[in-house]
């Protein structure tokens, strides 16, 4: 597994700023930005009627953007101020079949994969990966940046517009359709073959983007923070 190191912060507002106003607040820390754009991946969770996998300490989903399918195995890890360290195994999976009609690949159909990659077994023992089943599907728009310091990009800065909803397999157990709210991370990068930029590099730059707008350190994963608001829904 290799290491991911993010900050995470909560974004009441959901505002996205404007390029300029991140370049003007790195600036003083001798750090720029590159705008990417917007983008939207589906995450499909999955677990057995067990909860293995989270038993485990572990979760495992699906991400989806447009025909690209990742298969990510995540470790709990550690968390201090926001800043969450976990390893991740990422395996990427065929694309799934076109749709019947217009030919092009649809977002996600919500299932498993017709085989779950064959590394994922050794950090699951004991967990029948052909019994796990969809438990939550989170769908993000991702608005995102990259943060250059020296000449390389370090952090990858996202502003999220998350929409969570239990999947069908589980949906009878909640009141409620789906929950609704925004994030704001930081991801260290590797470049050029150095190792993921510090924590500490980290919050310098999220304490220069609180300069523009309220965030507040999140140490939950959105997994947790969705399952989180809909319990307050579980029939």
């Amino acid at each position: 597994m290799a290491l991911e190191r993010e900050l995470k912060y909560s974004s009441p507002e959901g505002t996205v700023p404007a390029l300029a106003d991140i370049l003007a607040v790195l600036g003083p820390l001798g750090a720029g930005a590159t705008e990417l754009g917007a983008t939207t991946h589906v995450d499909v969770y999955f677990d057995d009627a067990r909860r293995a996998v989270q038993r485990a300490g572990l979760a495992l989903r699906v991400r989806t953007t447009g025909a690209r399918r990742v298969a990510t195995l995540k470790g709990r890890g550690s968390v201090v101020d926001g800043v969450h360290e976990r390893d991740e195994l990422e395996v990427t999976l065929p694309p799934e079949p076109a749709a019947a009609t217009g030919g092009e690949a649809p977002q996600s159909t919500g299932g498993a994969p017709a085989e779950w990659p064959s590394e994922f077994g050794a950090h699951l023992p004991g967990v029948e990966l052909r019994a796990l089943t969809p438990r939550m599907i989170i769908t993000t728009e991702r608005h995102r940046f990259t943060i250059v310091q020296d000449g390389a990009p370090v952090a990858e800065l996202a502003f999220d517009e998350v929409a969570c909803q239990p999947a069908a397999e589980a949906a009878l157990s909640y009141l409620v359709d789906e929950v609704l709210f925004h994030e704001v991370e930081l991801e260290a990068l590797s470049a050029g073959g150095r190792p993921p930029v510090s924590a500490e590099a980290l919050a310098r730059y999220g304490a220069a983007l609180q300069e523009l707008l309220p965030l507040y350190p999140s140490d939950i994963t959105k997994l947790e923070r969705a399952a989180t608001l809909l319990a307050a829904f579980e029939e």
